[in-house]
Formats: C-alpha cells, sequence, structure tokens
C-alpha cells in the first residue's frame, strides 16, 4: 500500500516550467542560501576568505543555475514530451542541477585556492551532496505539486461553477475553413465544432453532429484558421489546440495545468499557462 501510493505521488503530472520568471526567482533563492551556506559553514579552507570571494561562490551558483534555466527552457523542451513530464522527473532534474552547481563550486574554489582536486575526490564531493539532497529535494517537489494541484483544482471549480450557471442558448452561424495551399473546404457550424488541432501543417477540424463525432483533415496553420473564424467563443487555448468555449461543459486540472471538457466523447482541451488568463475571462464572461 505505501509503496503504491508512493509510485503515484513520484507518477504525478508537474509542470516541466513555470516560466522564465518564476525559474530566475526560484534561483535567486537557491543562490543567496547557496552563498548564506558558504559563509557560515566555511568549506574548502575559506576561513579568511573575504567576502567578495564568498559572493563569488553564490555568483557561480547563480552562472550554473542560469544555465540548467537555459538548457532546460530552450533547448531540452524540444526533446520531450512536456505533457508526461511527472514529479519524479522534476526530483531527477533537480538533482542533475544541483550536480553542476556543486561542480561549479568546486572549480570557483580550486581556482581561487588552488585546492587538490581529483576525479575521486569530486565524485566523492557530488555523491555526498546528493545523499544530503535527494531527500529535501524531492519533499520540495511533491510539496509544490501539491500546492499547484490545489490551486488548479479550485480555479477548475470556480470556472465549472461558472459553467453551470451560463446561458445555454446558441445562435447557429456557418464557419467555412479553406486550405490556403491546396483546393479543400471544411463547412461547419459554431455548434458543432468542438475544437481544432494542429498538427504541423495540417489541423484536425472536430465536429459533434448529432452525437457523433467527425474529424476532418486540413492543410492550414492553427494561426490562418483562427484568421477565417469569426466567433469570440472560439479561441486559442493552447500552441496546438483551438477551442469553442460554447462547447465546454466543465473545467479539471492537475498541477500542469486547466484542462476543458467538451463532450465526455472528447478528450480533455490543455490550456497552456500563457492562455489561461484569456479563457477564464471568456468563461466568465459567458455567464
Amino acid at each position: 500500500m505505501i509503496l503504491h501510493q508512493l509510485t503515484k505521488k513520484i507518477s504525478a503530472p508537474f509542470p516541466y516550467t513555470r516560466g522564465f520568471i518564476s525559474e530566475i526567482i526560484s534561483t535567486l533563492k537557491v543562490c543567496l542560501l547557496a552563498t548564506l551556506l558558504i559563509f557560515l559553514l566555511k568549506p574548502f579552507g575559506l576561513e579568511g576568505a573575504s567576502l567578495s570571494v564568498i559572493f563569488g561562490f553564490g555568483f557561480a551558483v547563480f552562472l550554473s543555475a542560469l544555465f540548467n534555466i537555459v538548457i532546460s527552457l530552450y533547448l531540452f523542451k524540444y526533446f520531450i514530451n512536456q505533457e508526461k513530464w511527472c514529479v519524479w522527473k522534476e526530483i531527477s532534474r533537480a538533482i542533475i542541477y544541483l550536480c553542476i552547481n556543486t561542480l561549479a563550486i568546486i572549480l570557483f574554489a580550486d581556482y581561487n585556492f588552488d585546492i587538490e582536486l581529483n576525479t575521486v575526490t569530486v565524485l566523492r564531493f557530488i555523491g555526498i551532496t546528493i545523499l544530503l539532497a535527494i531527500i529535501p529535494i524531492s519533499i520540495r517537489v511533491v510539496r509544490i505539486n501539491n500546492w499547484l494541484l490545489k490551486n488548479k483544482l479550485e480555479e477548475a471549480q470556480q470556472l465549472t461553477g461558472i459553467l453551470k450557471g451560463r446561458n445555454q442558448e446558441k445562435k447557429e452561424a456557418a464557419l467555412e475553413l479553406k486550405s490556403n495551399i491546396v483546393n479543400d473546404v471544411v463547412k461547419t457550424t459554431n455548434n458543432n465544432l468542438q475544437f481544432i488541432e494542429a498538427d504541423k501543417n495540417y489541423i484536425t477540424i472536430t465536429e459533434l453532429v448529432e452525437n457523433k463525432i467527425k474529424n476532418s483533415l486540413l492543410r492550414l496553420s492553427i494561426i490562418k484558421a483562427l484568421e477565417q473564424i469569426e466567433d469570440d467563443n472560439i479561441i486559442r487555448c493552447h500552441r496546438s489546440f483551438v477551442v469553442n468555449l460554447k462547447a465546454v461543459t466543465s473545467v479539471t486540472g492537475n498541477s500542469q495545468g486547466l484542462k476543458l471538457i467538451l463532450n465526455q466523447t472528447l478528450k480533455a482541451i490543455p490550456v497552456s499557462r500563457s492562455y489561461k488568463k484569456v479563457v477564464a475571462e471568456k468563461l466568465s464572461a459567458m455567464k
């Protein structure tokens, strides 16, 4: 039972990033803590070191952490599935980043004090750091995940309450999406259209016609598709999704963000952080 609960905890979804600003703020907190610890503990024979040298250690940590952030946000994201990112992966990433930060501290100490370093010493120091940090890091990641999950569920509950009290009257209007490359056209209505999903140079248009799902593939970018739709309730909610807010029946979520539930036979549509405010405002205006 305990093993099952632990597995469930570390397999829970976790946001790959909380945004560049949030990452920088967290990094500054870590750097301040690292500088404070170096000032108090005086490792590497720093008993007589000046404050400038001690702050130099903090700056070394900051540069290595900034390197981690840039690599994570602007390089690694192209090689992973962010929607499958979870707690244990975040813990692993945090430990790897800690090792890089630790290596930066060791190199800075070696540069300033010419300490005797060899591969065994470096690996031993990094290993001890991991052993001391793995439990605090794991607890921190799980607590952050619980906090994010609580907030997202509260937001989802509020929006679902708004949806239950909204006016269900839907004025039907024709929609026509034309490919700008080939001579293809998809005709639908604002009542039938559920969502549009982008996949490279194509979009999949999902409709619900007489309680039956209909998918149409069209060679068209999601940006060009939006330009052809004149309906304030059909908006972009994610880099890969356009959703018809009139088709939304409820809102759910996890620590990664909100998800819009349409018809129960359709998949949940993700709402990315950059579109959350617009989606929430639009749904609130539909009372």
